[in-house]
């Protein structure tokens, strides 16, 4: 197997943020007057729904507390700031093998892009942390939540990558971090590897990817990329 294109999926994929993310909610949800805290299970819960916004309309659904549009796009704006400024602070590096793994795609002559279903602000934050160690040329292509009518589990931003590189889903390979990010690039036809981050591990994806290792540092680069 020699894919044409790389699709690294979500911002999970290239560097473990999710307790940044959960510790920015907590603190967005205290400055909007909320009182309430997601506990790392509540999190962990929350994230079968993709997308922050989702996820607060999710919760305030459950909890039949209503939220206007308005005050879920302030806290979820007030989370990405919070979580950037972190991730940049902590200069939060890259997951191991991830780095190695564009680069012998790169070497091989395939196409490198990353498939996200976040903003901008998240995936540039994450690009400035990294430093020369990973950065936005690393990547023919960087798609994000505005790219896709739907956000994942919907195949709609893988969809909008094939049509960008004008290939079929067989000339590429991806490699998810979560299961709804499985279920998006698999409902394109895509190869799905499974990396799943850490509030992710224990899920049953076996049935689902294609195939699954405990990280991007674990894959046989060599069976899929070689120059």
């Amino acid at each position: 197997m020699k894919p044409s294109v790389l699709f690294i999926g979500s911002i999970g994929v290239v560097s473990e943020t999710s307790e940044l993310q959960r510790q920015a909610y907590n603190q967005a949800l205290k400055d909007q007057g909320l009182n309430w805290h997601w506990t790392l299970p509540t999190y962990k819960k929350l994230l079968q729904t993709s997308g922050g916004i989702h996820r607060l309309e999710t919760l305030a659904a459950s909890t039949g507390q209503e939220l206007s549009e308005d005050t879920i796009n302030k806290i979820h704006t007030s989370k990405t700031d919070l979580a950037g400024k972190s991730i940049v602070d902590q200069k939060v590096s890259p997951r191991p093998g991830v780095v190695d793994l564009i680069r012998a795609a790169k070497k091989s002559g395939a196409k490198v892009a990353w498939v996200t279903s976040t903003s901008k602000d998240n995936t540039g934050a994450l690009l400035t942390a990294a430093g020369e160690r990973l950065s936005a040329d690393d990547f023919d292509h960087i798609f994000h939540a505005e790219d896709a009518p739907q956000g994942k589990p919907a195949p709609d931003i893988y969809q909008a990558a094939l049509k960008h590189f004008g290939v079929k889903a067989d000339d590429c390979v991806a490699v998810e971090d979560s299961i709804n990010s499985i279920l998006s690039a698999k409902g394109a036809g895509i190869y799905t590897i499974a990396t799943l981050g850490e509030n992710h591990r224990g899920t049953p994806v076996d049935n689902i990817a294609d195939a699954v290792y405990a990280s991007a540092e674990s894959i046989p680069i060599r069976d899929y990329f070689s120059a």
